[in-house]
């Protein structure tokens, strides 16, 4: 499997590391190596946007869903409050 395969299965952290490799063999590396470096840059940058913007959705699904479990929680614990009082009310 070629590099270039591999970089959409590549977490945010590998992504990194490639990329920090890619700029470097740009600087010193030999022609060839450099060559294809310039090559998968634009491929390993899209990549990362792509990830991040993932990462993006997923973490505000999880606060709305965090936000809406929390929600359902308030409500109980006040329809609680209120059978207590009730509850005490009828005993009164």
């Amino acid at each position: 499997m070629s590099l270039e395969a591999r970089i959409p299965e590549m977490s945010e952290k590998e992504l990194e590391n490639l990329q920090a490799n890619a700029e470097r063999i740009i600087k010193s590396g030999p022609s060839k190596q450099q060559a294809e470096a310039e090559r998968l840059l634009p491929i390993i940058a899209e990549a990362m946007v792509a990830r991040k913007a993932a990462r993006s959705v997923e973490l505000a699904e999880k606060k709305v869903t965090r936000q809406k479990d929390m929600a359902a929680a308030r409500a109980r614990k006040a329809a609680s409050k209120k059978a207590e009082a009730d509850a005490a009310a009828e005993i009164d």
